[in-house]
């Protein structure tokens, strides 16, 4: 029983240091050479959120919500997806981004803040 208590309270302290997996790719170019190679709901979920971010024009922002739009193909319970392409729709002139937004902070309280967050890492 002691033993038992111990381990849930060491994989408890683990847990919660735990660091969120740093992205696959840094810039585009190499997100477009891992989903190429190994497409991952993380290398989409990157690029999408770089191509957001880079918005040069709706070119970015069609990028952005095909990226995201993939990586919901992989999870379509990923908060993070959700609103990465709802904030893309959004920006591109689509109201109902803003649905998708607000899904996906039903989903997750804090989704904003970990995205704003993202660019950090």
């Amino acid at each position: 029983m002691r033993a038992a208590a111990a381990t849930l309270l060491l994989l408890a302290c683990c847990v919660a240091h735990a660091q969120p997996a740093a992205p696959p790719c840094g810039t585009i170019e190499q997100c477009d050479a891992a989903v190429r190679t190994t497409p991952s709901l993380a290398a989409y979920e990157q690029r999408g959120y770089l191509h957001l971010m880079q918005r040069r024009g709706l070119d970015d922002l069609e990028k952005s919500i095909a990226d995201f739009s993939a990586a919901l193909r992989f999870d379509a319970s990923r908060p993070f997806s959700l609103y990465g392409r709802g904030m893309a729709r959004l920006f591109s002139g689509d109201a109902a981004g803003q649905n998708e937004m607000e899904a996906a902070i039903m989903m997750q309280q804090n989704i904003a803040e970990e995205f704003k967050a993202h660019g950090a890492k």
